[in-house]
């Protein structure tokens, strides 16, 4: 057999191959496509039941990961399957480790024990493994939420520089104003007033949550109450009064600071 006719025949044998692999990656999409379109039209378990068979056809498909993902999320979020979409996430993360869903599976991993579990010690080991990735998004949620867990098991100090990372990193990120929100708490409760107040500002020139504006704008009056800018705290306090939702509350705490300023005006 001559060289030129051996390297056609590699060169059809080859160009069988990518066929072979087009054909399959087309079948894969179109029933990935499938199973989101079943999805989007609320029948999760037969999108998940068809998630499920596209993998086990096409494990090398680029949608592979992405179709375990949305197995995993819809058996936590819409099924009530909480031990289950925690194997789906580790199977993901086993068989796709460097995919692109492998940071968000990892960061669903430890919000099922946080959050289905209230297991927040094992959130903790969990959220530690997702900041990890290079993926901003995902290091962002679990900076903050790294932190969050260990306030609530009294590791107040970790709490706290692990929010000071997330906000040195992602001062802008989606998740700054709670984080600065948090960290002017932490500093309120104990006594450091001014390092508080200097929070919940930063709070307010990132934030653009209304619930979280509310509350740092309230918290932020109160800091002003304990330095003694009573007229300052007042005008806060009045320009939160249509928004705040016990609006007896606000106004009783309005009436008694006007009472202080008209004392302390004597």
């Amino acid at each position: 057999m001559g060289k030129r006719l051996m390297l056609m025949l590699i060169l059809g044998a080859a160009l069988g191959g990518v066929a072979g692999c087009e054909l399959f990656d087309k079948q894969a999409t179109l029933e990935y496509e499938a199973a989101t379109k079943r999805w989007y039209a609320g029948d999760y378990p037969a999108a998940v039941s068809m998630y499920i068979s596209l993998v086990k056809n096409h494990p090398y498909s680029p949608h592979a990961d992405n179709a375990l993902y949305w197995v995993g999320v819809t058996q936590f979020l819409y099924l009530g399957e909480t031990e289950r979409s925690l194997q789906t996430f580790r199977l993901l993360l086993k068989k796709y480790p460097s995919r692109d869903m492998a940071p968000a599976a990892q960061l669903y991993v430890a919000e099922i024990y946080e959050l289905g579990y209230n297991d927040y010690g094992r959130a903790i080991e969990e959220y530690r493994k997702a900041t990890h990735y290079s993926d901003k998004e995902v290091r962002e949620r679990s900076l903050y939420s790294l932190a969050d867990n260990l306030f609530r098991v009294g590791r107040i100090d970790e709490a706290r520089i692990t929010w000071k990372t997330q906000v040195k990193e992602f001062p802008r990120g989606s998740k700054a104003d709670l984080a600065f929100y948090r960290m002017g708490t932490t500093a309120f409760s104990k006594g450091h007033i001014e390092e508080a107040e200097s929070y919940y500002r930063r709070s307010l020139e990132v934030s653009k949550d209304k619930e979280t504006v509310v509350k740092a704008k309230f918290a932020l009056a109160q800091c002003l109450e304990a330095t003694e800018s009573l007229k300052a705290a007042l005008e806060i306090y009045q320009e939160l009064e249509p928004l705040y939702q016990n609006k007896e509350a606000i106004r009783i705490k309005i009436k008694a600071l006007e009472t202080r300023i008209i004392k302390k005006s004597y």
